[in-house]
């Protein structure tokens, strides 16, 4: 048998050869690509990520979807509604729990307002990678949509028309009488409105007269107190008035849409009924998606905003918001199909939306408190 040996000279420059190519590989990767190797190397060795909110991010069908294209994290999910998530987040973060990792939700009550003023959210723009999820080109008026003023925190996914907040008994109201929202305040409809005020987070609606210029607090003030406005906190309550008669006229109702695919004679006022109302994007109709500061597995999270915001994610999450939830839903991308929204919902091609942030909701919710406290001592 003959020996063969290489001459340690080639050893040393096969190696260097060996060394120079994985340089020069690691090189030509785009730093994008080098950051995403980083952030999942990371949520590899965490293991799992924590997402608090409703179905926007918890519904079963976006975990699996999620959970398929990553299956090495681990998804907990704590879902419930952001009156009560809310205030939990915040108040085991002051017993020094950090259980969240990403909360998501809808944008019209006080939330994400609360978090930003307590400072509980980090940047979400510097955690987008992936080259289709920072491409501006892919999202509404060719930009990123952000509900806080400073475009970091607060990322607006869902793009659905807003609705007027105005919802009435088909059998009992014509809408050709109203042609502006101060026609509530005809004589005929006092005693008849019935306001439905989400627990813990107020009404959208409120907000939105008070910030609305042809409106504002003279028309918030006299709603409040010349109509004998009647408040529900129970969702299905306020809906069940509403279809049976009781009240002709509901704020706020929940589920119209769906009780109207059920045959109730409900429905919303359009934009076209009413003067004030305009083609809005705003935040009290759609949802967020924000970053926890201090997040337990931070990479994780980075990863799932990724998926998320990507066509692939939001395909899943738009569909099963409108199949399966009910929640007539329009996402923010203009790049995924839009079959399968809601009408009530779906932006019309062609048309330009105005996206409306965040609106103070304190000065309008003095107003309601005092209002209405006035009103009961009557």
């Amino acid at each position: 048998m003959v020996r063969r040996f290489v001459p340690l000279a080639t050893l040393v420059l096969a190696l260097s050869f060996v060394l120079l190519a994985k340089a020069v590989g690691a090189e030509s990767k785009q730093p994008w690509q080098q950051e995403w190797e980083k952030v999942t190397a990371g949520a590899k060795k965490e293991g799992e990520v924590r997402l608090w909110g409703d179905q926007e991010i918890t519904h079963p069908d976006i975990v699996a979807a999620f959970s398929r294209q990553y299956p090495y994290i681990k998804v907990v999910t704590v879902t419930g509604r952001v009156g009560d998530l809310m205030p939990r987040i915040i108040a085991e973060r002051r017993a020094g729990k950090y259980l969240a990792d990403l909360y998501s939700g809808g944008l019209g009550g006080r939330a994400f307002y609360d978090f930003m003023r307590a400072g509980v959210l980090d940047p979400i723009k510097p955690a987008l990678i992936l080259p289709e999820v920072v491409d501006g080109s892919k999202w509404l008026n060719g930009e990123h949509p952000y509900a806080d003023a400073e475009k970091q925190f607060v990322f607006m996914y869902e793009g659905s028309v807003a609705g007027v907040g105005l919802h009435y008994n088909t059998s009992l109201v014509d809408v050709k009488e109203f042609k502006s929202y101060w026609d509530l305040l005809k004589p005929k409809w006092k005693g008849k409105i019935l306001l439905f005020e989400r627990p813990g987070t107020g009404s959208p609606s409120m907000v939105r007269f008070y910030h609305n210029p042809q409106l504002g607090p003279d028309f918030l003030r006299r709603l409040l107190t010349e109509t004998e406005l009647v408040i529900s906190q129970d969702r299905r309550q306020s809906s069940d008035w509403l279809a049976s008669g009781r009240f002709p006229i509901c704020i706020d109702c929940g589920d119209t849409d769906r009780a109207k695919k059920q045959g109730l004679p409900v429905d919303e006022f359009s934009p076209d009924n009413l003067k004030e109302a305009v083609n809005e994007i705003s935040t009290s109709g759609n949802s967020g998606l924000a970053l926890i500061n201090n997040a337990p597995h931070s990479s994780a999270a980075g990863v799932f905003i990724n998926w998320f915001l990507s066509r692939d994610g939001q395909t899943v999450w738009q569909e099963a918001m409108n199949i399966k939830v009910a929640e007539p839903s329009d996402s923010m991308r203009i790049d995924i199909p839009k079959d399968k929204v809601s009408p009530s919902a779906r932006r019309e091609e062609g048309r330009k939306y105005r996206v409306t942030g965040f609106l103070d909701p304190d000065p309008p919710a003095k107003m309601f408190k005092e209002l209405m406290s006035k009103e009961k001592r009557k």
